[in-house]
């Protein structure tokens, strides 16, 4: 992946959630999957070819699991309730929140940047050495970087939405 490429996911995933999450958000269908409908055919066209065996399948799972954990660490900070006025159930982002999701943008990019400019050769031999094809070693990296992407936001979106469902049952609950 190239870094222009890198730098355009990021620059997305952090616009995007900026515009999704900042500040007191209602909680809704289009707001739970509007960064999944942004990001995710953006992440998904500049995967390559997912390779699905071995060390390099294990390498991109773990770069989606990654994405899992961090996208689950952004969303505790988010605190999911009701609005007094309304009685929505709304999201409160605060700077928490949006560190915590930059922070992680440009943690990405910066594993982007050094697989092409730090330590891509010592990556590179060490996927070559666990079983990776030559000609799969680009594509695993890359791949381990974009469902990073996808797992960050599918994490995002089911933990609003769950939250925001636990606050409607129990309120449900507390009603009968």
């Amino acid at each position: 992946m190239s870094l222009t490429t890198s730098l355009v996911i990021t620059i997305t995933m952090i616009v995007t959630t900026l515009l999704a999450d900042r500040g007191v958000r209602p909680v809704g269908r289009g707001r739970v999957l509007r960064p999944l409908l942004i990001g995710g055919p953006i992440a998904l066209y500049f995967a390559s070819h997912v390779v699905t065996h071995g060390v390099g399948l294990a390498v991109e799972v773990a770069g989606a699991v990654a994405g899992l954990l961090l996208g689950l660490g952004a969303v505790s900070l988010a605190r999911v309730g009701r609005d007094e006025a309304t009685g929505e159930v709304v999201t409160r982002v605060g700077a928490g929140y949006l560190t915590f999701w930059i922070g992680a943008c440009l943690l990405r990019f910066a594993v982007s940047y050094g697989a092409q400019h730090w330590f891509g050769q010592q990556w590179g031999t060490w996927l070559y050495l666990h079983g990776v094809a030559v000609q799969d070693i680009a594509a695993v990296i890359g791949n381990a970087i974009v469902f990073s992407v996808l797992g960050m936001l599918v994490a995002r979106s089911a933990g609003i939405a769950l939250r925001s469902r636990s606050v409607r049952t129990a309120e449900f609950a507390l009603a009968r």
